[in-house]
């Protein structure tokens, strides 16, 4: 049974600034910054306590540029075990 959606203004998250952790970069011990730049809000795919479904350009320093689809977006850090998680820098 799926639940429901919280409700949040989806189309403004688009262009906000976040912060995400991901095993790509230093197994999830770095905290990246990234512009989101595409959300998807189906209750079917949201994880527990996540907001929406976001796709996200993250900036790595050092490194290259990179697109990553579907990171969990929550209100807050959530703890090492969720990966990839984003989060609003606020």
């Amino acid at each position: 049974m799926a639940r429901p959606p919280k409700k949040i203004d989806a189309d403004a998250l688009v262009g906000e600034i976040a912060l995400m952790r991901s095993s790509i970069w230093q197994n999830g011990k770095r905290k990246v910054a990234a512009i989101i730049t595409r959300h998807r809000q189906t209750a079917a795919l949201l994880p527990e306590r996540a907001i929406a479904l976001v796709s996200v350009t993250a900036f790595a320093p050092g490194a290259p540029s990179r697109l990553v689809r579907d990171v969990p977006l929550y209100d807050g850090p959530q703890g090492d075990d969720v990966m990839p998680s984003a989060w609003l820098k606020r």
